[in-house]
């Protein structure tokens, strides 16, 4: 049976493969950041309550954990 490509391919497949992202970033366009809407005086910057957010996050890898480890076979 013969291979579909042929063996020079195998060497240059790479090579073409590093050609492309090395030149990728200089083709794409550059990307810059939005500004930020300005707050009107009398409005300071709101906060959300972090606490919450880490301990469901918590939560979550603790039930994941737990999902795995009662699913892992012995």
């Amino acid at each position: 049976m013969t291979a579909p490509w042929p063996r020079c391919f195998r060497r240059i497949a790479p090579l073409f493969l590093a050609l492309g992202l090395t030149v990728s970033p200089a083709i794409t366009p550059t990307v810059r950041a939005q500004e930020e809407a300005a707050n009107p005086e009398g409005q300071g910057e709101q906060s959300g309550r972090a606490l919450d957010g880490y301990f469901e996050t918590a939560i979550l890898a603790m039930l994941a954990l737990f999902l795995v480890g009662k699913s892992a076979r012995r």
